[in-house]
């Protein structure tokens, strides 16, 4: 009954997900700038069916792993799958409708961007509540990914591995998901300026592997004398002739730090080369803070293998930490469940690691919305205030500021995590690699910001405009109604305008050359044009 019911529920996904992919597909080309009556009740009635299946599922794993749960339990169970994936149904429904259609009616946009943030909150509650429902019954550590070999399909956890065959990690699902998330964010970015989808797409491609590139760089030179916990030295490495193991990222070993420079440094290479209509300042501010949202997705790859935790603690420590959470950070398992502390009963006093993946998470997602809307918005509010000036004045903030902003955000932000860290996750053979390569991050955040306020400075009083202008789009934008005008002046140069080129100018009135005259008219007999008063 169990298997039948998640199977049922998995096929129900995939037919309201095709049904609500169509309605949204014939609502876009429609060209109608609001939902109808009839259209907005099909929405909601694929929403209730994704949240009652998601009903249907979690029941399916309670009878399918016999469970023996108790009321209280199977309520949160069954509550949570409906809220969370109803949630999830609203989120991608309005991520759509918000980031792809900005030609819609004011007042559905507004309930639109409303149910895109209720539907992240929905999201995220539902997923505890129905983790904590599942909590007590789940082996551990959790699952981690899966493999397939010659002798079949097998669940992956860190505790057990098995060679040969294909091996899928959450971890990876989790890092490619989280980037393709910031890409799409980036990529509405874009879309809001020029008008057009697709400008990251190489750049993503780009930039992507060079973040990998970066985070290995990274981490091999801060291990190049080992690290602290007595891990690999890659100097005594190389000095064997074993210079593969720099590249054996298969291996593990890639610092987000690393990564996060690498990343950029490869989009803006591939940005000014090839989008040089693109200010690379504009360009910095759309895309280098959604790299917070894919380090706090992503950090959720080390919560399933059980890595770069922190430091040695009691769960009777985190009474507000979801039951899941604490299991799966216990510092060892038994027969599936957390080994716990025989002194103290009460479930949950057994001994675990910090979760600094959730601690780090929170905080990146908390400085992309201050970065993105928080700190701009009291920016200018309060520059308006001081300098009495409509636009802030010269204390207004600089194209670009959003780079130097989540330079030091994050770099704060690592410097936090570092002494909560377990000895065995600290970079350098004296454990401090981390600590003050996060100081230079700062230290490049402020230099950014100054730079970019002193060419903002210099362009205002030469009277230039605040955007570069290096180069042309040649890519025209076209959609019947929601056409989009492109902006294609070169160097500063502006657009002639189409009535200049649209027809040649006569050179005189048709009246003045419509017939010759004789040779002997009178003057006062050849028609004169008239002045334009």
């Amino acid at each position: 009954m169990g298997i039948a019911l998640i199977v049922i529920s998995l096929l129900a996904f995939v037919v309201l997900g095709f049904l609500a992919v169509k309605e949204f597909k014939a609502f876009a080309a429609s060209g109608d700038h609001s939902f109808d009556k009839k259209r907005f009740q099909h929405v909601v009635l694929f929403g209730a069916g994704f949240g009652v299946f998601g009903m249907m599922l979690n029941l399916g794993f309670a009878l399918a792993g016999s469970w023996s749960t108790d009321a209280w339990h199977m309520i949160l169970n069954l509550g949570g799958g409906l809220i969370f994936f109803a949630g999830m149904y609203a989120f991608f429904s309005a991520f759509y409708l918000r980031y792809w259609r900005k030609d819609l009616v004011e007042e559905q946009r507004k309930y639109i961007s409303l149910t895109l943030i209720l539907g992240v909150v929905a999201s995220f509650f539902g997923f505890i509540i129905a983790g904590e429902g599942m909590a007590p019954y789940l082996t551990y550590p959790l699952v981690s990914g899966f493999n397939i070999n010659d002798t079949g399909f097998h669940w992956v956890t860190p505790t057990q591995s098995y060679s040969g065959g294909v091996t899928i990690a959450w971890y990876g699902v989790i890092i490619v998901g989280a980037a393709i998330l910031a890409y799409r964010i980036s990529d509405h970015n874009f879309y809001l300026k020029y008008g057009k989808h697709g400008i990251l797409d190489t750049c993503f491609l780009i930039a992507f592997p060079c973040g990998i590139i970066g985070a290995r760089v990274w981490y091999v030179v801060g291990n190049w004398n080992g690290d602290a916990a007595g891990g690999i030295s890659f100097a005594e490495e190389v000095a064997k002739g074993n210079w593969g193991s720099m590249f054996a990222i298969w291996n593990g070993g890639l610092t987000i730090l690393g990564g996060a420079v690498g990343g950029i440094l490869g989009g803006m290479v591939y940005m000014l080369l090839a989008r040089k209509y693109v200010d690379i300042r504009f360009a910095f501010d759309a895309v280098v803070p959604t790299i917070l949202i894919a380090q706090a997705i992503g950090r959720f790859g080390n919560f399933f293998n059980h890595e770069v935790y922190g430091q040695l603690t009691n769960m009777s420590n985190w009474p507000l930490l979801p039951t899941w959470i604490k299991y799966n950070m216990a510092t060892g398992w038994t027969n599936g469940s957390p080994n716990m502390d025989p002194i103290t009963s009460g479930g949950l006093s057994g001994n675990m690691y910090v979760p600094l993946f959730l601690i780090e998470g929170i905080l990146n997602i908390l400085g992309f919305f201050i970065i993105m809307y928080l700190f701009p918005m009291f920016w200018s509010f309060l520059a308006k205030k001081i300098t009495k000036k409509e636009d802030g004045g010269a204390l207004r903030l600089a194209m670009g500021d959003k780079l130097g902003f989540y330079l030091i955000w994050y770099g704060i932000t690592r410097m936090i995590m570092e002494p909560l860290r377990d000895v065995n996750y600290n970079m350098g053979s004296n454990g401090m690699w981390s600590f003050w390569n996060s100081m230079i991050y700062v230290i490049l955040g402020v230099i950014a910001i100054t730079l970019f306020h002193i060419i903002a400075s210099i362009r205002r009083k030469k009277g230039l405009p605040e955007e570069f202008q290096r180069g042309q789009q040649i890519e025209a934008v076209s959609a019947g109604e929601n056409a989009v005008k492109v902006n294609t002046s070169i160097a500063g140069k502006e657009e002639p305008k189409k009535s200049d080129l649209s027809k040649p100018k006569p050179i005189a009135k048709p009246t003045d050359l419509s017939k010759p005259k004789p040779i002997g008219a009178k003057k006062e007999n050849i028609e004169q044009p008239k002045e334009e008063e």
